[in-house]
């Protein structure tokens, strides 16, 4: 149900839903145990059932906005998942068990300044539980948006993260609840003038958690070309090094009783990334599309370590030493799309199609090398995909 109300500047919307899979009791269990429900975890109140063949559940959402009028700006939204609701047979749904309360504040400035073009300052809460009342997130945000006369925009914004005891039910994967420790993140970024034929941007930022054990950086910066109305190409990179000091790495053991072992590492973790993009208007009927985007990600795992008291207060006691090589990993990845679009008759077109994935997943080098990863990509033998669509249209 939705209402708008006072001019249509403001709205109260609520919705009521609710959920019944059935299957058989493998299917149901597994069901239960995925990253959405995670009924076995042994700190919560709800019990796995390996003999059920069904799951049932329930979801409700509330949320008051103002979306016009004035210079303010606000929404308030308050969810509830049960722990049974389950959805994505018919779409995504990330997580279940889980009730949230979110605030959104913000003062846009659309009318032109002596300084600015125009200005948002937006300001956000989070909150969320279990339906059990555990509490796994509190933040607060603020970010900045301003247009400056010359068209140019600058960007900034940050987080404050876990300043009260919070707990991540789902980290262990199906594991006991970890605290959380209190961190925060930083950004900031520029934007020039988009109606130039040419227009760039830079954003980076950076993080720090787990009383600074856990922490990164990332630098993301993009340009776009525009050669007359019938080429245009952009490209955009993005590099991150983040340090995890608290990175599930595997569960060991029995699954479901004590004798489970479930172990984390420190992660050091490097990450590229590539996407560009050419458009190409040969006629008014006849264009050509290509993207292509390489990704390398390495990471090499140490100070390998299982839950000890994973509700302690301090981080430290939260582990204890495990034995052995946590190993390490390097993921090269390139894929492409090539689309050639020909409309022969008033719209009727055909599309040729081109798609192109290499891949390489392995432990070895797992030290970042940006020439030796790029050139190992691009020796992996291809997956070439070539597809043709065809479409007429009838005309009565």
């Amino acid at each position: 149900v939705r209402h708008r109300f006072f001019s249509k500047n403001y709205e109260a919307r609520a919705y009521i839903a609710a959920s019944q899979v059935t299957g058989t009791e493998a299917a149901i269990t597994g069901t239960q145990r995925d990253g959405v429900h995670r009924y076995q975890r042994p700190d919560d109140d709800i019990s796995l059932d390996s003999h059920a063949t069904s799951l049932g559940g329930n979801a409700q959402r509330l949320s008051v906005s103002k979306f016009g009028g004035g210079i303010a700006r606000f929404q308030s939204v308050l969810q509830r998942f049960s722990p049974g609701f389950e959805t994505n047979d018919l779409g995504f749904q990330s997580r279940a068990d889980e009730q949230m309360l979110r605030n959104w504040f913000s003062l846009q400035f659309n009318k032109p300044s002596r300084i600015t073009q125009r200005a948002f300052f937006n300001f956000n809460t989070m909150q969320k539980w279990t339906t059990d009342g555990l509490p796994t997130t509190i933040g607060l945000n603020t970010n900045w948006h301003v247009q400056f006369k010359n068209f140019m925009w600058g960007h900034l914004g940050g987080n404050i993260n876990n300043f009260t005891a919070t707990y991540n039910d789902r980290v262990a994967r199906g594991g006991p609840a970890l605290r959380n420790s209190a961190g925060g993140e930083i950004w900031t970024g520029v934007e020039s003038d988009s109606r130039k034929p040419y227009y760039g941007s830079m954003f980076f930022g950076g993080y720090k958690y787990d009383e600074g054990k856990t922490h990164g950086y990332w630098i993301n910066p993009g340009s776009n070309w525009s050669f007359g109305s019938r080429l245009s190409t952009s490209i955009g990179f993005n590099y991150s090094h983040d340090i995890n000091d608290s990175q599930w790495r595997a569960n060991f053991g029995v699954t479901d009783v004590d004798t489970t072992h479930y172990t984390f590492a420190r992660l050091d973790q490097t990450t590229l990334s590539l996407t560009s993009r050419i458009n190409f208007t040969a006629t008014p009927t006849l264009s050509l599309q290509v993207y292509a985007a390489p990704f390398i990600s390495t990471g090499d795992y140490s100070d390998w370590r299982e839950l000890k008291d994973p509700r302690a207060a301090n981080y430290g006691d939260r582990f204890k030493p495990y034995t052995g090589d946590p190993g390490g990993f390097n993921f090269k990845q390139f894929r492409s799309n090539t689309v050639v679009r020909w409309e022969y008759m008033p719209g009727s077109s055909v599309f040729l199609v081109w798609a192109q994935g290499r891949q390489i997943n392995g432990a070895e080098g797992n030290e970042f090398s940006f020439r030796r990863d790029l050139t190992d990509t691009f020796k992996a033998h291809p997956n070439n995909t070539f597809l043709v669509k065809f479409s007429y249209w009838f005309n009565p």
